[in-house]
């Protein structure tokens, strides 16, 4: 394997997982947009968060209709799955 391969591996890598993190740290976002508007006693708790997301993307919605938030996530999420699904392939093509 030449060294340009890895390179390349790497790249792949690196990119998936920033786009990885972006996803993430908008929903976190969402997360707490959510959360401000609803009263204390009905807020979503951090330890259900991962299991409740389409009910909080959903209230998202619901409450800021206008939010581009929720576009700018989900394009994250498939760029770091398509970048990873690339280092599969790159990984596997390149032995």
């Amino acid at each position: 394997m030449h060294l340009a391969h890895l390179v390349l591996i790497a790249l792949f890598f690196a990119a998936g997982t920033a786009c990885g993190i972006t996803s993430n740290v908008i929903f976190y976002q969402i997360f707490d947009d959510v959360n401000s508007k609803r009263p204390p006693d009905r807020q979503f708790s951090f330890m259900s968060m991962n299991l409740r997301f389409f009910e909080i993307t959903a209230e998202h919605a619901r409450l800021f209709p206008d939010s581009r938030k929720r576009s700018f996530m989900h394009v994250w999420a498939v760029s770091a799955f398509a970048l990873f699904l690339a280092l599969f392939v790159a990984g596997f093509a390149l032995h």
